[in-house]
């Protein structure tokens, strides 16, 4: 195993989770809701993206965290 893997996962994990959250965050409250008499409903997939990156980074956070630990001596 590269010894650059574990701090690249856990870091860039780490950056995804908060790019995403504030992502998610900025969409859900700071974005105006259509006007209904458009007709036309707004679109989900951004919403489901970063939903999507927000899980991929934590999965690869707790990879990354899992990666740097110490050997345990057998």
């Amino acid at each position: 195993m590269p010894t650059w893997l574990g701090p690249a996962l856990k870091w860039g994990g780490i950056v995804l989770v908060i790019v995403s959250a504030l992502a998610l965050i900025y969409v859900q409250m700071a974005t105006p809701a259509p006007a209904p008499e458009t007709g036309e409903a707004a679109s989900e997939a951004p919403v489901t993206l970063y939903w999507g990156l927000l899980v991929i980074g934590v999965a690869a956070a707790i990879a990354g965290f899992a990666l740097g630990r110490p050997k345990r001596p057998t």
